[in-house]
């Protein structure tokens, strides 16, 4: 028989499924060996592997707006909105799998009692327990995973052989992670406000040391000028501006409020009070004193800053205590004037001890300027020490200001993230027992065996077709040689096509079962570990 002439020859070039069809027939075994076993060895995964139980809950991160430009926004501690998803997820996993949340579980739960079950009571020591607690974490860890559900959900999952068990932990574990995560958010506030307090210590034993330096150097000095003078170089140009315009201020704008209001109390009852018998008062004496002083202070700040802030705000209070009890003293001496006439005497007599008020400390501040002027131009070494020394006062100062501001900040900030207006967890949805094992996925498997038994049978058949060097058609040899062929000879079967036949199946027979080594890793060993 004519090996060239056992199949039907081509009708010419292109397409001929008949031919691709007797080609693959031809080396059919290639491709269902492999297709059965792989089927095979899906089927044998199916069955026995164990089966896995999963019990899940869902968490919800909330963040109410804040419209408060004293408290922070605690969705800015995870950076741009789009980020905070991803962030918070990253957050969630390191707390959920780290080994402080997995040991309290574990020792709460006793999941280190069945480690210890083969051992006996008498023998089991600290070690064993120490042991037997982190084989029960890796297993837990294992068993327990995190990903997003939804915008600002993620779903904690406990996956085991067992659904009771899978359910009782994740029932567990699930108001623990909250709970945690609650403490963790509150204990960053809480650390960088304890450190922030720590600080603050530091900064006022400076501050106090900065002060006594310069309560020392000011005792030592030759000249008196400046003992109690808080002019200094610091404040000088300050202090001389404000003076400046309190002058401007006394000698115009209020020399003109004081005449009209003359001019107001004359009508009113005649003649102009003598304001000096209400300065015999206990009470007006030692308010406008105070109003001196705190006027006195008023001019060492700029507008705007917290300290001039602060004493305005004392000033108006005194204003108001001065006014009302001129306003009796004025009822007292005048009981038969009316109200409205006794009402513009009071703005007089009380405008009047006010201004008196003003140039007191129009004068005290200009004497305390000059002191400071000679005093810089007598000693000029001294002066320059001095304001060394009131400049590391006044750094100190301002440094206690501010950690004073940050640590109410953060003391509002962390107060604000455990009430209802700052960053919210909550349980979304509890853990539910669930008896249907989501592994082994059966569907999933078997459509992999039929894909991979597919690819393996198919891909062997192509490489064979491709490593074949033979001409299979009379066609084939004058199309490739460029010369008719004029006859044929039958093939001789001696050993060396048989030793060659032999290493052909045995070159294939490898190949095979080379990937079917390969084939069942992956289904018995890769996928169950994967899933």
């Amino acid at each position: 028989m004519d090996p060239f002439q056992d199949e039907e020859q081509s009708q010419g070039p292109g397409f001929n499924p008949k031919s691709l069809l007797r080609i693959f027939w031809r080396r059919k075994w290639l491709f269902l060996i492999p297709f059965v076993v792989c089927l095979s060895m899906a089927y044998v995964a199916i069955k026995t592997m164990t089966p896995i139980y999963a019990s899940s809950g869902v968490v919800l991160i909330k963040f109410n707006s804040m419209n408060s430009r004293l408290l922070e926004d605690p969705s800015r501690r995870y950076g741009r909105p789009r980020d905070i998803d991803k962030m918070a997820y990253l957050e969630m996993d390191m707390m959920l799998t780290s080994v402080e949340f997995m040991e309290k579980v574990v020792r709460e739960m006793g999941l280190q009692e069945a480690e210890l079950a083969g051992i006996p009571d008498s023998t089991i020591t600290d070690a064993h327990v120490d042991r037997a607690v982190r084989r029960a974490m890796r297993k837990l860890n294992a068993m327990v995973r995190i990903k997003q559900d939804g915008i600002r959900l993620f779903r904690i999952e406990v996956r085991g052989p067992s659904p009771q068990q899978a359910y009782q932990l994740a029932a567990f574990l699930l108001p623990r992670f909250v709970d945690e995560y609650r403490a963790s958010q509150a204990a960053t506030s809480t650390s960088t406000r304890d450190f922030l307090e720590n600080q603050l210590e530091v900064y006022r034993r400076s501050l106090l040391e900065a002060e006594r330096t310069l309560t020392d150097y000011q005792s030592t000095m030759a000249s008196a000028a400046l003992l109690g003078n808080p002019i200094n170089g610091l404040n000088l140009s300050l202090a001389q501006d404000n003076l400046q315009s309190v002058r401007t201020r006394y000698s115009g704008q209020d020399a003109n409020e004081l005449a009209e209001f003359a001019r107001s109390v004359r009508r009113a009852i005649g003649s102009v009070p003598d304001p000096e018998p209400y300065n015999q008062d206990t009470i007006l004496r030692s308010t406008i004193a105070e109003m001196e002083d705190l006027g006195l202070s008023l001019q060492l700040f700029a507008e705007g800053t917290a300290s001039r802030t602060d004493l305005d705000t004392r000033l108006g209070q005194l204003r108001v205590r001065l006014s009302n009890r001129i306003d009796e003293l004025v009822a007292q001496n005048m009981p038969n004037v009316p109200y409205v006439q006794r009402n513009v005497v009071s703005q007089y007599i009380y405008f009047t001890m006010f201004r008196a008020g003003t140039k007191r400390v129009i004068d005290k501040l200009d004497r305390q300027i000059r002191d400071f002027r000679e005093f810089t131009a007598r000693q000029p070494g001294q002066s320059a020490r001095l304001a060394e020394l009131q400049d590391d006062v006044a750094s100190a100062g301002e440094l206690v200001q501010s950690l004073e501001k940050e640590i109410t900040r953060q003391t509002m900030n962390l107060e604000a993230s455990q009430s209802e207006i700052g960053m919210q967890i909550k349980v979304h949805r509890s853990p539910r027992l669930n008896g249907v094992p989501v592994e082994p996925n059966k569907m999933k498997l078997m459509m992999m065996g039929v894909v991979l038994s597919l690819g393996i049978g198919l891909g062997l058949v192509v490489l064979a077709i491709f490593l074949d060097r033979s001409f299979q058609t009379v066609e084939d040899i004058e199309r490739t040689l460029g010369v008719p062929v004029i006859g044929t000879i039958p093939m001789i079967q001696d050993d060396h096509f048989e030793r060659k036949k032999k290493v052909r199946f045995l070159r294939w027979a490898t190949i095979i079962l080379g990937i079917l080594a390969v084939s069942a890793v992956g289904f018995l060993v890769v996928y169950p570990r994967l899933s």
